[in-house]
């Protein structure tokens, strides 16, 4: 599914405009559509009292309209202007058709807000819409602050006010709704914290734009879905062989934390990968030969510093893509300047691999295809912010690194982020708390690796894997809970996935995107 950034928005409402259909009438829908939802929740308006609060833009006129009908349909309203009369043609006139049954209350007294605000069955938030950006003023937080504990209705036009579209960030007290009214199409902030946490229930809502509209219209942002994963993961052919389904390289593990390599390992094998050949040192191989008896060995002693290099340097050649760094610790110092100075093939940088780049920022990774896989403490190694900040502007801090690095870059954590180093990106809704556990992050990677080494394009793989990933967690969740659920049930939930895919009537192209 396709999100909308304010800009496109924008290109939609024009195009509307073009298709003979004004912006009034957007408006009015939106409107109406908002006292509509308000009615459903609350059956019986007569006698009840509701609460619009307005800015000054056209995102007031929805709340103008909203006011209208409630008003017509026996509530008591009244309309805070936050920030005065309306300024724009549009909202001024949905305000003069306002009847004089609607008490309209301009920067009034805190006392009197508080007063209003505490005898509210609803109140609607029509402030900001999606062109809001930068931080709330006063006037607005102190608003916002009084709705914050109310017991009625709160619901959203559009956004929460205070929420940036595109980016998914929060000013500090944002309106926090019970549901927000999506207009037409869905926004990044819609699924994207921790924009999403204000957002409550977001529920689409036409206005009038004509469905074939939306439909012509491309974004670079994606919600990702099962119909988009399916297509990257077709059946094998009759005739395939373990040479013809990738050829997965694992440079992961080390003393003492030979775990990740195993989960990581069984990831990539419930993927796929015809071929997993691991590179490890000698010291824990008779611990990975009995968990993972699928996957072949090249082994090495890290005291023997060129023997390492040529055993690397040889596995690397017969793969189809690599994965490093899982659980791979002070041996990244090692491995990683070898594997960084062969020639370029998929490779997908995780945990040890991702903090060797960061210790040493005059390195980068070969000019090949490239997956970054940071949890927020790596992303906050990489781009030297703090983690608070990158978690207040996830989307931001994704694409900063797709630049960097011209990677595409899997940003860990919920609502995770995926960004391509030509813009596009990419929001997972799939995954839950009980995921937030050590070694998932280890079967999220080799989930991803077996798709690039089955020759899926690295900004494909990267979200399509978040995706496998976060479904098995959801599946996990209802068997198991959030609380007992293991990174090691994610990996046996994942031919569940599969199966369902494979049990579909078949597709006859294959959309890598």
């Amino acid at each position: 599914m396709y999100l909308f950034t304010k800009s496109d928005t924008q290109s939609l409402e024009a195009a509307a405009q073009r298709a003979g259909i004004p912006l009034s009438s957007l408006m009015e829908n939106a409107g109406l559509a908002l006292a509509q939802e308000l009615h459903r929740r609350l059956p019986a308006l007569s006698g009840k009292q509701a609460v619009i609060l307005c800015g000054k833009g056209n995102n007031s006129g929805d709340g103008f309209v909203c006011a209208r009908h409630l008003a017509g349909w026996g509530m008591f309203c009244t309309v805070l202007l936050l920030h005065g009369p309306p300024a724009t043609p549009l909202a001024a006139q949905a305000f003069q058709r306002l009847p004089e049954s609607v008490t309209v209350l301009s920067s009034p007294q805190s006392s009197t807000v508080q007063k209003v605000l505490g005898q509210a069955d609803a109140v609607a938030d029509c402030v900001f819409g999606f062109s809001f950006r930068g931080e709330l003023d006063p006037v607005s937080r102190q608003v916002f602050a009084m709705t914050e504990h109310l017991s009625c209705l709160k619901l959203s036009a559009d956004l929460p006010s205070g929420v940036e579209c595109d980016t998914g960030r929060a000013s500090p007290g944002a309106f926090r709704a019970q549901a927000t009214l999506a207009f037409t199409v869905e926004k990044p902030a819609h699924h994207s914290y921790p924009a999403k946490s204000f957002c409550g229930q977001v529920l689409v809502r036409p206005v009038g734009i004509p469905p074939v509209l939306v439909d012509e219209a491309r974004t670079n942002v994606q919600l990702t879905g099962p119909e988009q994963v399916r297509p990257l993961l077709p059946p094998p052919d009759i005739q395939a062989n373990k040479g013809t389904q990738g050829r997965l390289l694992l440079v992961c593990g080390s003393y003492g934390m030979a775990g990740a390599c195993i989960m990581a390992a069984r990831a990539a094998l419930r993927c796929g990968v015809g071929l997993l050949h691991i590179v490890a040192e000698a010291s824990i191989y008779p611990i990975l030969a009995a968990a993972v008896p699928e996957a072949i060995y090249t082994l090495f002693d890290p005291a023997q510093p060129a023997e390492t290099a040529a055993k690397l340097t040889a596995a690397h050649q017969a793969c189809t893509a690599c994965v490093a760094g899982c659980g791979l610790g002070g041996l990244a110092e090692l491995l990683c300047p070898i594997l960084f100075s062969l020639n370029p093939k998929p490779l997908l940088l995780d945990a040890d691999a991702l903090n060797y780049l960061s210790r040493h920022p005059e390195t980068t990774p070969p000019p090949g295809p490239l997956v970054l896989t940071p949890h927020p403490g790596e992303a906050s190694r990489l781009t030297g912010r703090s983690v608070p900040e990158i978690q207040e502007d996830r989307i931001a801090t994704a694409r900063q690194l797709a630049e960097k690095f011209h990677a595409a870059v899997l940003l860990k954590g919920a609502a995770t982020v995926i960004a391509s180093p030509t813009g596009a990106l990419a929001l997972n809704p799939t995954g839950n708390p009980g995921m937030a556990k050590g070694g998932s992050g280890d079967v999220l990677a080799d989930v991803v690796g077996a798709l690039l080494a089955q020759g899926v394009q690295p900004f494909s793989a990267a979200w399509a894997g978040a995706w496998l990933h976060g479904r098995a967690g959801d599946l996990c969740q209802r068997r198991l809970s959030a609380r007992a659920m293991l990174p090691t049930d994610l990996t046996e939930a994942l031919p569940e996935i599969l199966k369902e895919f494979e049990s579909l009537p078949p597709l006859y192209k294959r959309d890598i995107i």
